[in-house]
């Protein structure tokens, strides 16, 4: 987010697998249709230091959240200083992913561990959940949601017991976001989306959105999007729309430059990070985040270059946060607020 177990990391890290965080955006008008509004103004503000191989962030309880693969750690970092708080935590067993919700940061882990941590403290919050072969991570909708692509399911687990209910989804679940009402898993070898009612604890719907591959997914901007690629190297990627009334996509699909987008984040627009060069590839490109105009159907501009193998995005606190693998850096994108 092994360091991160989600398929599109496979694409980018040497047969790794990363986690996509879904970012929340604005729910206000028809869930069909697509906002009118212009973009706020955007710019790439100066990168934090972390070092290591930061591989995911999470935004929420004031901070922002950033888990490290290769010195195992969670982060705390202000973003009102720019700075991390603290010493960074220790966690045990290959985390890769880490969400914020029902009062606690989750962070999941390689060997299948699910660990909640006290925002404020950082110390351990309660027993750890387990789920084999773990690869995405939400909460939202009173549950934590894993998703394990090895056992095609995902997992609700109970933020105050830390019980575990097993739900079997689509071919290889991936990642995972919650909104709407529901939540939304990107099976990333059925070609498809599957909705699933937390209230009832079923699935509601399968939703085919071709292609070969279903890298990410998130919730925003009254829709589902979903980046989706016609090769298995990640090439060709696409972003499409569901339109969560009718469980259907909407609208044209919309190219995304680069290859190898790793995740995505919906909110003043629709965010695709790309790490870079496609695999095997012998030229270098550094990678940047696009960033996607909902009404106008396309990208808003070139990509914002925010340093080497761009990963994880996160969306809140005045901007998105993005994590550079290579460079072992967090770079805000400051969004001026709408007037």
């Amino acid at each position: 987010m092994l360091t991160r177990v989600k398929l599109v990391a496979a694409l980018a890290v040497a047969g790794l697998v990363v986690l996509a965080l879904a970012g929340c955006g604005s729910h206000d008008g028809p869930a069909g249709q697509a906002p009118s509004r212009t973009l706020s103004p955007a710019r790439v503000g100066s990168p934090i230091e972390l070092g290591g191989n930061p591989v995911a962030v999470a935004v929420g309880a004031g901070a922002i959240w950033v888990v490290d693969a290769s010195r195992q750690t969670l982060t705390k970092v202000d973003p009102a200083t720019r700075s991390v708080v603290g010493s960074p935590h220790r966690i045990a067993g290959g985390p890769f992913a880490v969400a914020v919700g029902e009062g606690l940061v989750w962070v999941a882990a390689g060997d299948g561990s699910v660990r909640a941590y006290d925002p404020r403290s950082g110390r351990r919050s309660g027993p750890a959940a387990s789920v084999p072969g773990a690869n995405g991570l939400a909460v939202g909708a009173g549950g934590v949601w894993v998703t394990s692509r090895r056992a095609g399911t995902v997992t609700r687990i109970d933020p105050r017991t830390r019980s575990a209910a097993a739900l079997r989804v689509g071919r290889g679940p991936a990642d995972v976001a919650v909104g709407l009402g529901a939540v939304w898993v990107a099976n990333a070898d059925g070609a498809s989306v599957t909705r699933i009612d937390p209230r009832r604890g079923r699935v509601a719907a399968t939703i085919a959105v071709g292609e070969r591959q279903v890298l990410a997914v998130a919730v925003g901007e009254q829709a589902v999007w979903v980046v989706r690629a016609g090769g298995f190297d990640g090439a060709r990627p696409q972003l499409v729309r569901i339109d969560p009334q009718s469980d259907k996509l909407a609208g044209a699909p919309i190219s995304v430059p680069g290859t190898v987008p790793l995740e995505l984040a919906a909110g003043d627009g629709v965010w695709v990070t790309d790490a870079g060069a496609a695999l095997g590839s012998k030229r270098a490109r550094r990678g940047g985040v696009t960033r996607i105009d909902p009404a106008a159907r396309a990208p808003s501009g070139p990509p914002l270059r925010t340093g080497d193998r761009p990963s994880a995005i996160a969306l809140g606190e005045g901007g998105a946060w993005v994590t550079n693998e290579a460079s072992g850096t967090l770079t805000p994108i400051l969004v001026a607020p709408q007037r």
